[in-house]
């Protein structure tokens, strides 16, 4: 394992110098811009999170693992990159011919490796539960950017396929059974689901587990929304950019009051394709 790690550490950094390269060139396109550098980012705290597996596993005996790195495997991967490297220094690349390349890289033996030793870093010590949670969020990223890009179903389908490393939980609160089972079918692909029907219910699970989003209604029996979300920030303070609001009484006060915190929300009645494009959002947040 400890090769597969130190051969990991290699390849983020050739991938994070490619990202990087490439987002100096889209500077004037904003979106395309945002996406790689979001990418180059990733593969800098891919590297990072290498590094801390090689420090894991000094202190430990190697583990006998069920693949090794052979030579065939390592030029494959390593000329992908420079391909795009030298396309983009050319100038002979098209930017639809590098998205082509990019999820060609991100779906080679490179993520299959890397899905292999995070799984089984996870597996060993909860260091890296948080590390394959975010992992996860970085192929949701690729994932909604190629929802925006015209003639792209194909890759979209292959990222889609990818195994997950981590699925995310997710907590709908409302008091009304109709609206928390319509939510719950609607993103039912998005992570696993829990269901409460006020705050006091939904505050006993987020203190049993962690939820990278949480659908809350305000007007609940027992315990409110706000009262729920209040409660929560005092015991998580990190924990409010991973609220979506909704109501169905957006009332100038509520308003001020979600924008003062800095709280996303919905109006009911919701968009289906808003509620899901918000969801996403936070979920793919780091």
């Amino acid at each position: 394992m400890k090769e597969i790690i130190k051969w990991l550490r290699g390849i983020e950094h050739l991938a994070g110098e490619m990202y990087h390269q490439a987002a100096s060139i889209y500077s004037d396109d904003d979106v395309f811009k945002k996406f790689l550098e979001h990418n180059a980012e990733d593969e800098a705290w891919h590297y990072h999170v290498m590094g801390s597996a090689a420090l894991f596993l000094d202190s430990e005996p190697d583990f006998t693992v069920a693949i090794s790195i052979d030579k065939e495997t390592n030029e494959k991967i390593i000329n992908q990159i420079s391909t795009i490297k030298n396309g983009l220094e050319q100038n002979t690349l098209s930017k639809d011919e590098l998205i082509n390349k990019i999820v060609e890289l991100e779906l080679s033996e490179w993520n299959d490796v890397f899905l292999y030793a995070v799984n089984f870093l996870k597996d060993k010590t909860s260091e890296f539960k948080y590390p394959a949670a975010r992992i996860q969020a970085h192929i949701k990223e690729i994932e909604h950017f190629l929802r925006t890009v015209e003639r792209k179903s194909d890759a979209l389908q292959k990222i889609k396929e990818l195994p997950p490393i981590w699925i995310e939980n997710i907590l709908i609160v409302d008091d009304e059974e109709l609206i928390t089972d319509l939510i719950k079918s609607l993103l039912n692909r998005s992570g696993n689901i829990d269901v409460a029907h006020n705050g006091k219910e939904a505050f006993k699970l987020i203190k049993r587990k962690f939820y990278k989003l949480i659908i809350a209604d305000i007007d609940m029996p027992i315990m409110d929304g706000l009262s729920f979300y209040q409660n929560t920030i005092e015991e998580y303070p990190t924990s409010s950019n991973r609220f979506l609001f909704m109501t169905g009484d957006l009332s100038s006060e509520r308003k001020a009051y979600f924008d003062q915190n800095r709280v996303k929300y919905l109006a009911k009645p919701m968009d289906i394709s808003v509620l899901r494009e918000e969801a996403a959002k936070i979920i793919i947040s780091k």
